[in-house]
């Protein structure tokens, strides 16, 4: 009969349950063990835990290599807030004097619309995202997350400060122009009573000065061996119009339906490269302000909150080529996931702590691009084109940009 036990570094042991023909690996993510804990004993010999499938006789040992206690993470100290028939449960890590306890809120469907809901406004009054007297430009996809930025909106009316708002869609590919999404987009804005604004692949060709269309273009970009520039050039592309759109209405705001786990991973990302980041919640560039009203609110919390509220605005169907991001993007999605359940509540610490290194790090430097006129970041130890965004740049490599393109 096979066993496998792993031995603490605060002198306990724990058998864990296993079978034979799992792997060790299955066996210790289970148990919330990761393999750079331990060093692994199969039958008195050391091994590989990703090489080990356990067989019927065998006898493992797990030896947990640091002195720390790895049940503060395992099995948290947690103090649960029980309701009936709860549709959502909230948890937060919160850290008294080094004391770690989890605690959990259950919330029904009605509490937990008033949840979201105060987040939201409280992004805004605490975290400075809209204004009195702002003029604002929102990017609206019809995406899940634009389409609750303007229910959100609408059902807190009068709780935030009073501003002009316009909406703004950009089509140009096929993605961008699905049917469905589209009339979520103008239900949400008849909703609101706002401005919609619709910008066509022909202004995204000449304000990026293409020598071809836009879709032609990307269809080849997707095709070939550059295709991990396929989000990258596409949201520069909505960016750069959504600010184009701002200059003509007179707005100093644009607006991004970015989540908390769109903006964990962004710091995923920015802590394994290196790469500069503005500020979050709000950014200044070249006196426009990016700002991220649904920072406070995850993913999953927008999506229920629509299937709650507004289930007609939440039918939307898979993503298509051109909003298929390339591996690392995946990459860094699944480690902001993960973190959100090794540590809950992770984005409280990490916008905080962001806020904070922001103020010891240089000055953003930023150059304006010569060919689509947006402002971009220089970036440290890389080698910046002058007068020229990654984008641009790369179009420029790939002889997609007109002759008078600079």
């Amino acid at each position: 009969m096979s066993s496998v036990v792993f031995r603490n570094k605060t002198g306990g042991s724990e058998t864990l349950h296993a079978a034979p023909g799992q792997t060790l690996l299955d066996v210790m993510r289970v148990h919330g063990i990761p393999a750079n804990a331990v060093l692994a004993y199969r039958n008195g010999v050391v091994m590989p835990e990703a090489s080990v499938v356990i067989g019927a006789d065998d006898v493992i040992d797990l030896r947990q290599v640091r002195h720390y206690d790895l049940d503060v993470l395992r099995r948290p100290k947690d103090h649960v807030y029980a309701a009936p028939d709860p549709v959502y449960s909230k948890s937060i890590l919160f850290d008294h004097g080094g004391t770690l306890e989890r605690r959990t809120e259950q919330l029904t469907a009605e509490s937990f619309v008033e949840y979201v809901e105060e987040t939201f406004v409280q992004s805004i009054v605490s975290g400075g995202t809209m204004r009195a007297g702002d003029r604002i430009v929102i990017g609206l996809s019809g995406g899940r997350d634009s389409v609750a930025y303007l229910k959100l909106l609408e059902r807190t009316r009068g709780r935030w400060p009073q501003v002009d708002m316009t909406a703004v869609t950009i089509t140009g590919l096929p993605d961008w122009e699905e049917p469905a999404t589209f009339q979520a987009a103008l239900d949400a804005c008849a909703g609101l009573g706002v401005d919609h604004v619709i910008v066509t692949a022909e202004e995204v060709a000449e304000l990026f000065k293409l020598r071809e269309s836009f879709v032609d273009i990307m269809n080849r970009v997707v095709a070939g061996e550059h295709r991990n520039m396929n989000m990258v050039i596409g949201h520069q592309v909505l960016r750069r119009m959504l600010e184009r759109e701002a200059e003509r209405a007179g707005a100093g705001v644009v607006a991004f339906g970015f989540n908390a786990d769109d903006l964990v991973a962004s710091m995923v990302t920015w802590f394994t490269t290196g790469y500069r980041m503005g500020g979050i919640p709000v950014r200044e560039l070249a006196g426009m302000r990016y700002v991220f009203p649904l920072y406070r609110i995850t993913k999953k919390e927008l999506t229920l909150y629509l299937e709650l509220v507004a289930p007609e605005l939440n039918r939307q169907g898979a993503p298509g080529r051109f909003t298929t991001g390339p591996d690392e993007r995946s990459l860094a999605y699944a480690m902001a996931d993960h973190l959100y359940d090794l540590w809950p509540g992770i984005d409280y610490y990490v916008f905080n702590a962001f806020e904070n290194v922001q103020r010891s790090l240089l000055p953003l430097v930023d150059d304006l691009c010569r060919v689509c006129g947006g402002r971009y970041v220089l970036m440290e130890g890389v080698a910046n084109p002058a007068g020229l965004c990654d984008v641009c740049g790369f179009l420029q490599k790939q002889e997609a940009l007109r002759p008078d393109a600079g």
